[in-house]
C-alpha cells in the first residue's frame, strides 16, 4: 500500500470514529452498529502496528493524522525539520511528529483565511457569542440540495470574510459529507470542515423553512444547519459544542423559534436566548 494511500485511508478511518463521537454527542441513545462495521472493516487490513497506535491516539483526542502547515505539527505546534517535511510530502513511508507522536501529512490544499485573529465585537464575548456573529446567520436557505445549502453557508463564510475561497471549503465539506452524513435526528444537521488552522472554531447557521433531504436518519427533512469550521485545537471541544446545541435544540419548543425567525437578526436573537444556559 502506498504512502498516500495508507494516509488516506487513515483520514478516512479517523473520520468514522470522529463521526462516531459526534453522533454520541448528538443523540446519545442512537444505534451505532453500522458505523462500528464500518470503522472495522477499513480498519481490518491496516498494517497492526499502525492501526494499533493509531487507536491509542484516537483514545486521547479525535486528531490522530493531523495537517502539516508552514513546517509545524497541527496537533501540537512543533516545528518540523525540513528534511522531514521533505521526506513526508515525497517518501513512501509513514512519518509521526517527534513530540506528540501522530501521523503526519502534507494537505493538497489548506482553507485560507483572510483574518487569523477575527473579533467580532470590542467587548469579551461569552456563550454561543464566542463561536457565531450576527452576521452568519442565515435565516432563509433557498438551495433544494445538500451542495447548494452548504455552498450558501460557505459564501457567507467568504463574504464575512472569515476564508478566502468559499468554494474550496464547500468541497471539503461535501467530501466530508460523502464519508458519512452530518444529518442528525429533529431535522437538524453540523456540517463541518476540520483541521482549518488560524483561526478559532466559527459557527454559521443556516435555516431552510421547508427543509431538505440531507442523508440524516430516515426521511425526515433537515431544517437547522449548524455548519462548523473547526481548527485542530478545538477538534476535541466541538464535540462538547454539539452536545450543547444537540440538547438545547433537542426540544421542539426550541427548534420551532428558530424556524419562525423572520431575518437573520431575530435568528440571532433566538440563537443567543436559547443557549444561555446549554453554552457557557
Amino acid at each position: 500500500m502506498t504512502n498516500r494511500k495508507l494516509i488516506n485511508q487513515l483520514i478516512q478511518l479517523q473520520e468514522l470514529v470522529v463521526a462516531r463521537m459526534q453522533k454520541k454527542a448528538a443523540m446519545p441513545t442512537a444505534p451505532l452498529d453500522a458505523l462500528n462495521k464500518n470503522i472495522a472493516l477499513l480498519g481490518a487490513d491496516l498494517p497492526p502496528r499502525t492501526r494499533s497506535h493509531l487507536n491509542q491516539l484516537l483514545q486521547k483526542h479525535p486528531e490522530a493524522v493531523v495537517q502539516i502547515v508552514d513546517g509545524h505539527c497541527t496537533g501540537c505546534g512543533m516545528g518540523l525539520s525540513k528534511s522531514l517535511v521533505n521526506e513526508i510530502l515525497h517518501g513512501d513511508e509513514l512519518h509521526r511528529c517527534l513530540n506528540c507522536t501522530r501521523y503526519l501529512y502534507c494537505p493538497s490544499e489548506i482553507v485560507a483565511r483572510e483574518r487569523t485573529n477575527r473579533v467580532y465585537g470590542e467587548a469579551r464575548q461569552i456563550g454561543i457569542a464566542r463561536f457565531s456573529a450576527p452576521a452568519l446567520m442565515l435565516a432563509s436557505l433557498g438551495g433544494t440540495t445538500p451542495e447548494e445549502v452548504l455552498g450558501e453557508l460557505c459564501q457567507r463564510m467568504q463574504k464575512e470574510a472569515f476564508v478566502e475561497d468559499g468554494n474550496q471549503l464547500l468541497e471539503l465539506a461535501m467530501q466530508r459529507e460523502a464519508i458519512i452524513s452530518t444529518g442528525v435526528d429533529n431535522g437538524m444537521a453540523f456540517p463541518h470542515v476540520r483541521g482549518v488552522e488560524g483561526g478559532g472554531l466559527t459557527i454559521a447557521l443556516g435555516i431552510h423553512k421547508k427543509g431538505i433531504h440531507f442523508g440524516g436518519p430516515g426521511r425526515t427533512l433537515t431544517r437547522i444547519f449548524f455548519f462548523m469550521v473547526i481548527p485542530t485545537a478545538t477538534s476535541a471541544f466541538y464535540l462538547k459544542l454539539i452536545a450543547g446545541l444537540s440538547q438545547t435544540f433537542r426540544e421542539n419548543t426550541a427548534r420551532e423559534r428558530l424556524l419562525a425567525a423572520a431575518g437573520d437578526k431575530e435568528l440571532w436573537e433566538v440563537l443567543i436566548r436559547e443557549t444561555r444556559k446549554s453554552i457557557k
